[in-house]
């Protein structure tokens, strides 16, 4: 398992912009991603202030009551945006201006309204020599929505952003800095958290899903009538944590908040263990969203022993063609049937309270209001990593009323995660581990941690 990022050390209790190079020292990697590439090199302390600077305090700013939400890329204006930039019709667009546009807070504020986040990166290069050199916007980067229907498992195959470092706000006072597609750190509150890798990949919230993706296998395995080693395909094995990320992120897209509650399979709306400690107001019981996984994963296997029956012949007949198509076609739509599940849970939450299923995706209800009386603990250990096994502690009343409902409920269900996720779009997971109540702030999910 690749090496945790850890809390930075020796980092002031309050950090600003002009902090931030000594800290990204020691984080950042410049090593080329690509075979060929130049290294992704941190700028110089004064250019990096300056930049940070800009985008720091035009994240403060609104235009026509909105807030400045951007993706800032400090590329040069003759760098490739893509490893594939030979292609006649390369996959990612650099729209250049016929004079660049002093790079300041105001101007940025101008621009950020055209330039979609999720597909429209802002370029930024350092130009010029000696006084007259100066930070300046030359253009636009539009690098399409594939990545982002990547990151929501809507699709396998696409491109990344440019190799150079990114900074992204969503908030005001807060950037996400990232190199390219790879988040590095998060400035919130003036405060610096480190992306964990994936709580579902690893860790104890993993170890909470892992019984439930082994029966969603067993029983895809059988529906499809295919006795396959599961350890034979990731894909079959990720199927339940890929559900489980799209739902979080269909989530945070909606901008509201909200909570998720994940119980054991074996409970329903009416369990003792469940009723002392949530009150339901709309019971929906339903296994929609479960028998969709299954059907999807059942129908992938079937198209692939399909495939591999052709690949063993020499020749191929017009049915076999048809079954094949008929077989993708299969499962399409029960791809479609997740990604609407996943949709259809994630709309619960817009109402007030929190939406409680179980590790199997059975929806049990929403609009639940945690009852749970107070725990002996008043204090959340904020992990460092996806395993928890460095943390620090904070209390309660460092959180509003959301968080702390979630602590109460994990806290007094052993077997359980919680999942928070703020309006801004920031999902938190919480798990009881031992004696410790666990908080993963930050991690990396889907393809893109930045916005989400």
């Amino acid at each position: 398992m690749a090496k945790q990022p850890k809390h930075p050390a020796g980092s002031p209790a309050r950090v600003y912009p002009r902090d931030l190079h000594s800290i990204l020292n020691r984080e950042w990697d410049s090593t080329p991603f690509f075979s060929g590439w130049p290294a992704v090199e941190l700028p110089s302390k004064p250019v990096l202030d300056q930049f940070l600077d800009v985008c720091y305090h035009a994240s403060m700013l609104t235009e026509e009551g909105r807030p400045t939400v951007f993706r800032i890329t400090l590329l040069g204006s003759g760098a490739p945006v893509s490893p594939r930039h030979g292609e006649e019709l390369p996959p990612v667009t650099r729209y250049t201006f016929p004079r660049p546009i002093p790079f300041t807070e105001m101007e940025l504020r101008r621009i950020a309204p055209v330039a979609d986040p999720r597909r429209v990166l802002i370029a930024v290069e350092y130009a010029g020599e000696g006084a007259t050199a100066r930070l300046q916007i030359y253009g636009l980067v539009d690098i399409g929505m594939a990545l982002w229907e990547m990151a929501r498992h809507e699709r396998v195959m696409g491109h990344s952003s440019p190799e150079a470092l990114v900074v992204s706000s969503t908030r005001p006072g807060e950037l996400h800095i990232s190199r390219g597609d790879r988040p590095v750190l998060r400035l919130r509150d003036g405060k610096i958290v480190s992306p964990t890798d994936s709580v579902l990949h690893g860790g104890p919230v993993a170890e909470f899903f892992a019984p439930a993706a082994d029966v969603f296998i067993r029983n895809a395995c059988q529906i499809a009538e295919i006795d396959q080693d599961p350890d034979e395909d990731d894909g079959l094995r990720m199927a339940h944590q890929t559900f489980v990320e799209s739902l979080l992120l269909y989530t945070a897209d909606l901008k509201h908040g909200g909570t998720l509650l994940f119980v054991p399979e074996e409970m329903t709306h009416d369990d003792p263990r469940l009723l002392s400690r949530v009150s339901i107001k709309y019971v929906l019981p339903s296994g929609r969203p479960r028998d969709a996984l299954v059907s999807a994963m059942a129908a992938r296997l079937q198209h692939n022993a399909a495939y591999d029956r052709l690949q063993a012949r020499r020749t191929l007949k017009g049915e076999n063609l048809q079954e094949m198509e008929a077989l993708g076609n299969r499962q399409q739509e029960c791809e479609d049937a997740v990604r609407d599940a996943a949709r259809f849970i994630a709309s619960l939450s817009a109402v007030d309270g929190a939406v409680v299923l179980t590790d199997t995706l059975r929806i049990i209800g929403f609009g639940a209001e945690v009852i749970a009386a107070s725990p002996a603990t008043d204090t959340v250990h904020v992990a460092q990593t996806v395993e928890g096994d460095e943390s620090r502690p904070v209390p309660f009343t460092e959180f509003g009323t959301r968080h702390r409902s979630a602590y109460r409920f994990a806290a007094g269900m052993d077997n359980s995660v919680a999942f928070v996720l703020s309006q801004d779009g920031g999902i938190k997971a919480v798990r009881q581990v031992g004696p410790r109540l666990l908080m993963w702030p930050f991690f990396k999910i889907g393809f893109v941690t930045a916005l989400s």
